[in-house]
């Protein structure tokens, strides 16, 4: 009898998300371009539409314009820095329901950026599965149309 290969790798199959046109993309913001295309490919194989910003005014920008689903935000960047990116989304009656996720080498405890206003606090050490599976998470909890 065949071993179905999810089984023998100890975890079932990731369904792929398949956004439509009416949910927001993912913002992906980082100033290291290796970390914004690891990124984008690991959520787009998920079917996410991904953005990326290479600093916290382009990300801001972004935000304002495109309202995506989730934000995940590097700390340490040009121009405005991830923590104050947060700050800003919190505050702005043009973002509330954007979900933000910190993914850091460790700029920041996690105690600073929940002050901050994250929704989420992920070191770059840690496993990327939790990162995807809280990306698809708030991703599906925005799904619907978009909001002007």
């Amino acid at each position: 009898m065949p071993i179905d290969e999810s089984a023998r790798n100890g975890r079932a199959r990731l369904p792929r998300s398949v956004p439509a046109d009416d949910v927001p993309p993912v913002l992906v913001a980082d100033d290291d371009r290796d970390v914004r295309i690891m990124l984008r490919t690991l959520l787009e194989l998920d079917g996410h539409e991904v953005l990326e910003a290479k600093d916290g005014d382009e990300a801001w920008k972004l935000c304002l314009e495109v309202q995506p689903s989730v934000v995940v935000a590097d700390i340490q960047m040009p121009g405005i820095d991830g923590l104050e990116l947060c700050r800003k989304i919190r505050h702005s009656k043009h973002s509330p329901d954007i979900k933000v996720i910190v993914y850091t080498a460790g700029m920041a405890t996690a105690e600073q950026a929940r002050s901050a206003g994250c929704d989420e606090y992920f070191l770059k050490t840690d496993p990327l599965p939790r990162l995807r599976d809280k990306v698809r998470e708030y991703v599906s909890s925005r799904s619907g149309p978009r909001g002007s």
